[in-house]
């Protein structure tokens, strides 16, 4: 089942000139690409049970990308939240806020920003159910301002994230063979930038940041303004590299 209610959303997404398929899996955009998205005082909400996956996009990139121009990736939470659940079955999720995620390559100046103002953010899987497997798999990536997997970007790369209290951003993998990953304006994996990178996150009041690995399989990885390639690597392939993911890289 997957579910997604929105009533004050407003995205828009545009790109200058031309946005074209050039081959399957892949898209290319020529000219400057802007995306936005506004989350004010409602509910985004992603759900996948049974045999699971849930990956849930809001102002992001994922698969084969391609951007010739500035990139400008632009996500503001005020109020209400943004969830993304795996429940069992063959877990992952995977949320990704003003992120590229997977094979993304922009030539030109990459912005991407993330605001969560009094809002809830939250990724969730619950494992102990893998399906067409023998371990219990709950895989969960989160990602704010972010980029992982293989990642190009010729030119000025400004990424930054923001949280203004009341607000909690949580990620968490929860049971089986477990693996929780939360990067917020980070760069994870294969990431190669020809240029000045800049990465800012900030945080305010009271407002909580939590990654958690909770099971036999544990493995927790959080990246705040930081860049991780992923080594050493989880002792189980996970992630863009294989399973449900292998397609968007």
């Amino acid at each position: 089942m997957k579910s997604l209610a929105f009533f004050a959303l407003s995205a828009i997404a545009t790109a200058a000139f031309a946005v074209t398929p050039a081959a399957p899996n892949t898209i290319n955009i020529t000219g400057t690409s802007n995306q936005t998205a506004s989350v004010n005082g409602t509910l985004l909400k992603n759900t996948a049970n049974s045999m699971a996956y849930a990956n849930q996009n809001t102002a992001s990139n994922k698969g084969n990308v391609q951007i010739s121009g500035t990139s400008n990736q632009t996500a503001n939470l005020n109020g209400g939240a943004v969830t993304n659940d795996a429940v069992k079955g063959g877990d992952v999720a995977i949320q990704s806020l003003a992120s590229n995620v997977g094979d993304v390559k922009v030539t030109g100046t990459s912005n991407q920003t993330a605001n969560v103002n009094g809002a809830n953010m939250s990724n969730t899987a619950v494992g102990n159910g893998c399906y067409g497997c023998d371990a219990g798999t709950a895989v969960a990536y989160q990602n704010a301002a972010s980029n992982q997997g293989h990642v190009e970007i010729t030119g000025t790369s400004n990424q930054n994230f923001s949280v203004t209290s009341p607000a909690a951003v949580s990620n968490k993998a929860d049971g089986g063979d477990t693996l929780a990953v939360q990067n917020l304006a980070s760069n994870y994996g294969d990431v190669k930038i020809t240029g000045t990178s800049n990465q800012t996150a900030s945080f305010s009041g009271h407002a909580v940041i939590a990654n958690l690995a909770r099971g036999w399989g544990a493995v927790a990885y959080q990246n705040v303004a930081s860049n991780d390639s992923c080594e050493p690597p989880p002792v189980v392939c996970r992630g863009v590299y294989c399973g449900p993911l292998a397609s968007a890289h």
